[in-house]
């Protein structure tokens, strides 16, 4: 794409789980709200490093080694701190998220997983759509997810063209486009929307146990979304 800038980028983070019976998938959309926020996220994790080193710790002491292993290392080594610590490197960032899950049964036909890949980037795009609407901001030109073989790739790219086709109201989201990162590591934006990602499966698991990261996604959140809607009751007690 020529003219591509940082700020007209957005990434993909994602996450599922899955027992004898039923799967969960999770997806999340992370962009930017100023042309800044990918260079301050690099400024962020480059003061991260000078405070608390860049010695990764031993591995399999945290899940966010697995999620984001360049943000998580200045950390790694304090299990007890690592997810308020990125928490609150992530909340302050000007940007924001939007959350899908598709809950399913497992051991379903191959053919479901279109129509599982549309509702998964429906869920997203049309909270992506809301935000630029009442923001007024132009959108981002281009989506990175992480990449999976051809065949899933080229499943995911119609499944998000299908998606993106059913939007209205926004003319300049129908040349967005979708595009699959295959290098080995990660750029940090990636590494931020996978947090957010497992952050939100977890939650699903867990809802009773702490979990910061999650917070700090649910406060970032663009509607519409349950977590949001959950968010809201909460404040208005």
């Amino acid at each position: 794409m020529s003219g591509l800038r940082p700020e007209h980028v957005a990434f993909l983070g994602e996450c599922s789980t899955t027992t004898q019976d039923s799967r969960t998938d999770v997806q999340v959309l992370c962009w930017p709200t100023v042309p800044a926020t990918w260079s301050m996220l690099a400024h962020a994790l480059e003061e991260l490093q000078a405070l608390r080193g860049n010695i990764a710790g031993e591995p399999g002491l945290t899940w966010t080694q697995d999620a984001a292993p360049q943000l998580s290392r200045p950390v790694d080594r304090e299990p007890n701190a690592v997810e308020s610590t990125l928490a609150a490197l992530i909340r302050r960032l000007p940007l924001r998220f939007a959350v899908a899950v598709v809950e399913h049964q497992t051991g379903r036909s191959k053919g479901s997983d279109i129509v599982r890949h549309r509702s998964l980037f429906s869920g997203c795009l049309m909270a992506y759509e809301a935000y630029l609407k009442s923001s007024r901001q132009a959108a981002c030109r281009l989506v990175i997810a992480a990449a999976g073989d051809a065949v899933v790739n080229e499943l995911r790219r119609t499944a998000f063209d299908e998606a993106l086709s059913q939007l209205t109201g926004t003319a300049n989201l129908k040349g967005l486009e979708l595009g699959f990162w295959s290098e080995l590591a990660t750029p940090l934006p990636m590494e931020v929307s996978q947090l957010a990602a497992v952050a939100v499966g977890r939650h699903l698991r867990q809802p009773s146990e702490a979990n910061p990261i999650f917070e700090t996604v649910r406060a970032h959140l663009a509607p519409p979304s349950r977590f949001h809607a959950m968010g809201q009751k909460k404040r208005s007690k």
